[in-house]
């Protein structure tokens, strides 16, 4: 009897920490479904985040793996699947030289490289050449990757891809899952550099136009809610919570 008048103390007692404490934003985990997205609809290019994180292998020499390339497109060909490496593939002489990629996850993927050369997908079960959803040049200082191009792929399926000729016989390829380095955006309809936290997207893509990093605005009406977000000095006795931390003075 006195432990389970415990347990019903100690759940009155959470109950009314979680009543008395501040409201929380929606947990990562309501966002699940974007998170599991293909590549989004209108999106241009890929943004900071995704190509940073390309260039620090890139530039890490012991992110580096030797391979070299088949001379034909065969599901045979050496892998370079495994996750946070640079692969510098040794393509035949003035031809062009296949490697296979079996994603983990079905999403999309981004294939960063050091040189723009033909680059061509293919489904080694069906034979199908995938269609590149986004290819754009890459400018990051400092970096030798100067292009990329993002593919849908399905979980389990080998790939072929397909790159060359090259400069040189040799070509780096970064391969990245999306997902991975996707940065959250919120709402700031006020324009005031604070997002709304119920508002807002996850992409790997840049930043979409009236989108911040920054959250926690509890007023985000454009026009009215400008002056009203976090860090915002308090005005006593105006009724408004200025800074958005909770209380009025």
């Amino acid at each position: 009897m006195l432990k389970m008048k415990r347990i019903a103390l100690g759940a009155l007692l959470s109950l009314g920490l979680t009543a008395c404490g501040p409201m929380e934003e929606a947990p990562e985990s309501s966002f699940e479904a974007q998170d599991s997205q293909e590549l989004e609809a209108g999106c241009t290019s890929l943004g900071t985040g995704i190509t940073t994180h390309a260039c620090s292998h890139a530039g890490n020499p012991t992110d580096h793996v030797s391979v070299t390339a088949s001379a034909t497109r065969v599901t045979s060909a050496p892998a370079i699947s495994t996750k946070h490496k640079a692969y510098d593939l040794a393509l035949p002489s003035g031809a062009e030289g296949s490697v296979t990629y079996v994603p983990a996850t079905t999403g999309s993927y981004a294939f960063y490289r050091t040189q723009n050369v033909a680059f061509t997908v293919v489904n080694g079960a069906t034979s199908a050449t995938v269609p590149s959803a986004l290819t754009h040049t890459v400018s990051s200082s400092g970096c030798s990757l100067t292009y990329v191009s993002v593919y849908d792929l399905t979980a389990g399926t080998t790939y072929i891809l397909a790159a060359g000729p090259a400069s040189g016989n040799a070509l780096t390829v970064v391969p990245e899952f999306l997902n991975d380095t996707r940065t959250r955006y919120y709402q700031d309809a006020d324009g005031d550099g604070y997002g709304n936290n119920s508002v807002s997207v996850l992409t790997a893509c840049t930043q979409p136009s009236g989108y911040t990093t920054q959250r926690f605005d509890c007023n985000d009406t454009p026009g009215s809610g400008a002056s009203i977000h976090p860090g915002a000095a308090e005005i006593c006795g105006n009724g408004i919570d200025d800074n958005c931390d909770g209380s009025q003075c």
